[in-house]
């Protein structure tokens, strides 16, 4: 092929990719026909933090594959590929429990989402939690390079477009924070600072996972006190006071 065909080849890749960027990026009127309810009901769920959205300009707007996964965990219903029928799920352990003090990482550097990820997985490794970092990473950038996982608020989570059969026999999830702050392509441009990487065996079990630290993440002043802890068992604590606020709203 001549150079000219390589450079319209090239141009050409660049111009779908902007056209699905495009396509990923939803506004609240295109959420609310998506999901089939008014547009005020989506404005109160983004209001609220009920569903994942960030404000640019003045404008609420939504990744479809975050809202995608959004729906699907609020469903909570059992993949009939990784579950039997008829069959209850187990329930998910406490956060303080999904979350290890091992898995976490309170000292991460800005870098590129790579760098930042490595950083995500390598307490994985290192506590033995994780056998094959490499096939992880790469899952977890696949999923990146369809969208970013940063959902705004600087918060992310990144996790693989299926989870991977054998890596994990637990749910686990690795958080990480990164105190200065990184551009990890957030909808709402602002730098992220808190992530939660989900580790899960099966899709239901992933969805769930997803459920519970969208749960968490709206939890605003346990975030912000993430951001600032000390060490991880001040992680924990704070994990620890976040379950007992949410089980206390719902009696």
């Amino acid at each position: 092929m001549s150079p000219h065909g390589h450079q319209r080849r090239r141009e050409d890749k660049v111009e779908m990719d902007r056209i699905q960027a495009v396509r990923e990026v939803m506004t609240l009127e295109e959420v609310a026909e998506y999901l089939q309810v008014s547009e005020k009901s989506v404005l109160r769920m983004a209001q609220s933090g009920k569903i994942p959205a960030a404000k640019v300009a003045s404008q609420w707007r939504f990744m479809r594959s975050v809202v995608d996964d959004w729906l699907m965990a609020q469903m909570e219903i059992p993949s009939v590929r990784s579950a039997p029928a008829r069959k209850e799920p187990p329930k998910l352990p406490p956060l303080t429990e999904l979350m290890p003090v091992t898995a976490m990482n309170l000292e991460v550097t800005p870098g590129t989402k790579e760098e930042v990820l490595k950083q995500l997985v390598e307490p994985l490794r290192a506590s033995k939690l994780l056998r094959q970092p490499r096939r992880l990473l790469e899952s977890v950038l696949e999923r990146e390079r369809m969208v970013s996982t940063a959902i705004g608020h600087g918060i992310a989570i990144p996790h693989p477009r299926r989870p991977i059969s054998g890596l994990f026999k637990e749910p686990r999830v690795a958080l990480a924070v990164c105190r200065e702050g990184t551009d990890f392509e957030a909808l709402d441009h602002q730098r992220t600072y808190v992530f939660f990487l989900l580790c899960a065996p099966t899709e239901d079990v992933q969805l769930r996972l997803l459920a519970r630290v969208i749960q968490l993440g709206r939890h605003i002043a346990a975030i912000e006190s993430i951001k600032k802890a000390a060490s991880p068992a001040a992680v924990t604590e704070i994990l620890r006071s976040s379950e007992e606020f949410f089980e206390g709203s719902l009696r």
